[in-house]
């Protein structure tokens, strides 16, 4: 069992200071998001910090929502990850981060995500994981031309895709045998209902 999930990263010219300063700020994510679903974010004080919970607007095929997202790992200039939820449940679904590192005179960063539920690693649900990550990925690249063009400079000229959650991500939720069985309990118990209501009607 393992978590779906992805990642890609590639090299911008630019320092990591800069690159933090808009990874690490919610509220300039609507700028750089690849996704486009982002609309607007509200950090509470204004501050950011590990713990912190911020509020984003999103639109995703004609729908409105607002997310809870919590922030779960927080290391100045290098590393942020926040795990997104609900206003009346913060920080329980999937984790985003961002990773930066100084690299021949700019910064590698990797943007990644681990979704909250695990799957066999085994064919054929290794069709399935890779078919999860690839839309994951779709959504992730252009995020780095988006940070380009607000850094003003050079979009990265090769990007590394990575069709697995990062390790880093992952170690953060629980056994992936623990939150397989749970949604297999889960699927089996909707299954056990439809077929319920079926022989009744």
């Amino acid at each position: 069992m393992r978590y779906v999930g992805a990642s890609v990263s590639g090299v911008l010219r630019a320092p990591v200071e800069s690159v933090w300063d808009l990874a690490a700020d919610p509220t300039r994510h609507p700028e750089i998001a690849g996704s486009g679903e982002v609309q607007a974010v509200t950090v509470p004080g204004g501050r950011m910090g590990p713990g912190v919970v911020f509020e984003s607007q999103q639109y995703m095929r004609g729908l409105s929502y607002v997310t809870a997202n919590r922030v779960v790992i927080w290391e100045p200039p290098y590393r942020i990850a926040w795990r997104v939820g609900f206003t009346f449940a913060p920080g329980v679904a999937q984790i985003w981060m961002f990773s930066l590192a100084p690299e021949a005179g700019g910064t590698r960063i990797e943007n990644g995500v681990v979704l909250p539920y695990a799957l066999p690693g085994i064919f054929p649900f290794s069709l399935l994981h890779r078919e999860l990550a690839g839309r994951e990925i779709s959504v992730i690249k252009p995020t780095f031309a988006r940070l380009a063009s607000v850094l003003g400079v050079e979009p990265p000229a090769e990007l590394v895709e990575r069709y697995e959650a990062p390790a880093t991500l992952a170690a953060l939720l629980p056994s992936p045998w623990i939150q397989g069985a749970l949604w297999a309990g889960l699927g089996a118990a909707l299954v056990g209902l439809l077929l319920r209501l079926r022989c009744r009607g």
